[in-house]
This record gives C-alpha cells, structure tokens and sequence, in this order.
C-alpha cells in the first residue's frame, strides 16, 4: 500500500458507491473503514503514512471519527520470531479439548510462517484458518496461580498474536479488488532468503519481484473480479 495514495483514492470512489446507495456520508466512512479498504506494506513508516492518512480521509466525512474505536484494516507486517509457542498452553481455557488442539495447531502454523517475514512481506503464502476460533483463542488468556519462568514473557506473546492474526486474515482473504505498485528488482538484486523463497513459491515468475507480485495477486483477487498494477 506504500504511504496510502491508492488507499485514499479508492475510499472517494466508495463514497460515491454508498451515496449512490442513500448512504450518508458519516455511514459511509464508517462501513468504508471496517468492511472495505485493507492495506499491507513491509515498512512501517509507510504503514504510518497510510494509516494516518485514511484516518484523515475518514474525518473529513465524519467529524467524530477519531473518537471512535474504528481502526483502518491497514498493517505493517509482523515477524514472529520472538514468539514463544510455549506460552500457548495459557490461551484458550474455555475452549474445548478439540478447538482448543485445533486453534494451538493453526497458530502454530502462523508463528512458523511469519518467522523471517519482513524479508517477504506480501509475497508470503498463508493458508486460510479458522480466524474465528484464533480470534476467541486469543483474547482468552489466563496465567493461573502465581508467575513462574515458564510464563514469563506471556503477556508479550499476547500482543504479538493480536497483532499477528488480523495480518495473517487479511494475507489469506481474497478480494473483489486487488491494486498495487509492485516493487522491481532482478533476481540479482534479492538477497539469499528472498531469492530462496521465490524459487520456491514462485518459479514461474521468479525473475523479477514485480513479476512475483503480479503473480501473488492474482491469487488475492476472487474469481470473475479485478486486479490492477501500475
């Protein structure tokens, strides 16, 4: 998403569509927020841009937008590699045996996936889970008893899956829409992880980034709907 110049053009366009509708403009940026813009990028200033700038974007039609808990579906992607599959045992108390062994399986998976993810960023492959279940999996934390060294760090592990989950969701989504600028660099350009990764995941397109990312996005978009690259 860069720093959101696509991102603020298109929630212009879908206001548009929800007045067409007889939507008023503070519904509109409201339901445009929550249901319709979802942004990535790999650097985190860029992320900050493009966060406060549709946050801006929204406030022009809704005067109290920042006093809402509404929060733009935009990340900068996360790595996992401080995570401590350990503490996992602490999440999901009320769960059953089943969902319980289902949600730790699935957030395993993600934590081994997003290990070394800013060298990917959105190239990275992520196999669709049951967000819903990871989602009550995660905010049902509870360390029993007093703190010992097998829980320490527990709470970090917490909010490193907050932030990890939505991210992993909306990398396994597919979109009526999907636009970007992709990035450019030859193979010789890639360091060794990238380079490696890309032979893997993407042989046919693995000359080129934005070749891959061509490729990638195509996986994004639904069936019968539409991809843009500039």
């Amino acid at each position: 998403m860069g720093s959101g110049h696509i991102l603020v053009y298109a929630f212009d366009v879908l206001m548009q569509i929800y007045e067409s509708q007889g939507y008023t403009q503070r519904d509109a940026a409201n339901s445009i927020i929550e249901h319709n813009l979802y942004g990535l990028d790999i650097d985190d200033r860029a992320y900050q841009l493009a966060y406060f700038a549709v946050m801006m974007k929204a406030r022009k039609y809704d005067r109290r937008f920042l006093t809402k808990e509404i929060k733009p579906k935009l990340y900068a992607i996360k790595e996992s590699n401080e995570i401590n599959k350990n503490h996992l045992k602490y999440f999901g108390n009320s769960l059953s045996d089943i969902e319980k062994n289902l949600a730790i399986s699935q957030v395993e998976y993600l934590i081994d996936t997003y290990i070394d993810a800013k060298e990917y960023g959105s190239i990275l492959n992520v196999d669709d889970c049951n967000w819903e279940l990871l989602y009550r999996f995660i905010e049902d934390f509870n360390i029993e008893g007093q703190m010992s060294l097998d829980s320490v760090g527990a709470e970090d592990t917490k909010k490193s899956l907050q932030e990890l989950i939505p991210i992993a969701h909306a990398m396994a989504q597919k979109y009526d829409v999907v636009i970007t600028n992709p990035p450019y660099m030859g193979g010789s350009g890639m360091n060794t992880k990238v380079s490696n990764y890309v032979k893997k995941h993407y042989p046919d397109s693995k000359s080129d980034l934005f070749a891959v990312f061509i490729e990638k996005c195509i996986t994004m978009t639904k069936k019968n709907a539409f991809q843009s690259m500039i």
